[in-house]
């Protein structure tokens, strides 16, 4: 009971005596970023780094950052921090490289985190985030070895085959993608990601029934998940069911009306049923939806920042 009063007493204190305590501060900030309020995060980090201006401040001050979606500043940060770190940290080769990724600058991510991955050979996810990086930069085949090494370093991780499948698919290696997507399915059944990814190579290696169940599967983790809803419509159009496949593309459109891989098909499908002014409105819709800008459904993947490697 005196433990517990002291420890109480001591906490109400704290704010009169801690507001500038570097300690302090830095658990502020992590408490910020466990809660998902990243903005708060960097307005703590940012004092600590006021405070105490070393490589630890200026790292928590980057992961801030990052997760606020303001990579170039993450980047500048995290520099900070490499360049006053006593020692090569995984972490924040991590950190660096995905601000560096996220920035436009693939190139002098793949410098940090390939000399990340040279310190920390075993840091699984520095290896999957430089192979995804090659595969950003449509290095297929750098991708495919260093992917190959972290399913290897880390087999129970279910990013390492997920990213190992898209390389694969860019190259055209359909069988190997498949089973590697597949092993990103079993270590991860709640990845829809990996699901649709699944079904798309199983369509292309014309394995429909296989494809469906993929699709579906995605479905049931994201309901209305346009691409998983566009590879259904696109195996409904081969197998000549283009009614079935309207439906698909309409729904895809109903959760994302700019989907162009939707429109581009809900127009083909269209055209087969002779609705030929609907077509048309449908191409219109494509065409303004092309000339806006990147197409929704153009990557499977998204880089994630994190504070502490997994």
């Amino acid at each position: 009971m005196i433990r517990s009063l002291t420890a109480a007493l001591l906490l109400l204190a704290a704010p009169a005596f801690g507001a500038q305590d570097p300690e302090a501060l830095l658990r502020s900030g992590q408490r910020w970023l466990d809660a998902g309020n990243a903005r708060a995060a960097v307005q703590s980090f940012r004092r600590l780094v006021d405070a105490v201006p070393d490589s630890r401040s200026h790292y928590y001050l980057g992961v801030a950052l990052l997760q606020d979606d303001r990579p170039e500043e993450a980047a500048a940060s995290l520099r900070r921090a490499e360049a006053l770190a006593e020692a090569p940290n995984p972490a924040l080769a991590l950190s660096l490289g995905t601000a560096l990724l996220r920035s436009g600058e693939a190139e002098a991510a793949v410098r940090v985190l390939e000399a990340g991955a040279k310190h920390f050979p075993r840091a699984a996810p520095i290896l999957i985030q430089l192979g995804y990086t090659h595969y950003t930069r449509l290095d297929g085949i750098s991708a495919r070895a260093v992917l190959r090494r972290a399913r290897e370093v880390a087999p129970n991780n279910a990013q390492a085959p997920f990213y190992l499948g898209l390389a694969e698919a860019a190259l055209g290696a359909l069988e190997p993608a498949s089973e590697a997507f597949g092993k990103a399915v079993m270590l991860d059944p709640r990845n829809f990601e990996a699901q649709v990814a699944l079904g798309r190579t199983l369509s292309q290696l014309g394995r429909p029934e296989e494809a469906r169940e993929a699709y579906r599967a995605a479905l049931a983790e994201a309901p209305a998940l346009p691409a998983a809803l566009v590879g259904l419509g696109r195996l409904e159009l081969e197998e000549g069911r283009p009614e079935a496949a309207v439906a698909s593309f309409e729904a895809a459109l109903a959760a994302d009306p700019g989907h162009r891989q939707a429109l581009y098909n809900l127009a083909a499908a269209l055209s087969l049923l002779g609705r030929t002014e609907e077509a048309a409105a449908v191409r219109r819709r494509f065409a303004e939806a092309a000339a806006a800008g990147d197409d929704p459904g153009r990557s499977l993947s998204r880089t994630r920042s994190k504070a502490r490697p997994r």
